[in-house]
């Protein structure tokens, strides 16, 4: 079994971004579990996980779907566990067996990638058409196709100052409407969309 550096983790435990990620993943949890101490233990239980893959040195692109992904498999096992107990005390096709069946069928079809993906991807684009389409523009440019703010300026007709403004007004909204994100994305160095 590897070992885990307690100094290192206890002082990663105790961040403002380890308790968010982790009261995310409760919640995540409880939702299929309906038990807030087996929830408590697999956020718990996913975020050891997390923190000996950063030891190891893994690069974590995606954070919070990763750490969906372990506590939705932490979940299933749970429930596999709980149904074969029901299983053995009432009987396949009792209310309590199908329940749980229906909680594994609707966890097996959950991509914690793709929710979260979809989450940010919303603020996004909420937050760009809220500054105007001309910001909105530029700032698609910049981040999503890679031009240059001199690109951008020859392209629309503008001076590279201007596109500048723009791209400050778009960053300085989306790390107000991200903020919640934030933290922990420049955490893991993984904050090149709006920083």
């Amino acid at each position: 079994m590897a070992t885990i550096d307690i100094d290192g983790f206890a002082v990663f435990s105790s961040s403002d971004e380890y308790r968010r990620c982790c009261r995310r993943c409760i919640i995540f949890a409880k939702s299929y579990t309906y038990d807030t101490a087996q929830a408590e233990c697999m956020a718990e239980e996913a975020m050891v996980i997390l923190w000996k893959r950063m030891q190891k040195g893994e690069q974590i692109e995606k954070l919070m779907p990763f750490l969906f992904t372990t506590v939705r498999n932490l979940a299933l096992n749970y429930l596999k566990h709980k149904q074969a107990e029901i299983r053995a005390r009432e009987g396949m096709g009792s209310d309590r067996d199908r329940e749980i069946q229906l909680r594994l069928c609707s966890l097996n079809e959950c991509n914690p990638s793709k929710l979260y993906q979809a989450d940010i991807q919303e603020i996004i684009d909420d937050t760009l058409k809220h500054l105007g389409e001309r910001t909105e523009t530029i700032f698609r440019l910049s981040r999503f196709e890679g031009i240059t703010n001199r690109e951008i300026a020859a392209e629309l007709g503008i001076s590279e100052k201007t596109v500048e403004y723009h791209m400050s007004k778009a960053l300085k909204e989306l790390r107000v409407s991200l903020e919640d994100y934030l933290p922990m994305l420049l955490f893991f160095n993984l904050y090149h969309l709006v920083g």
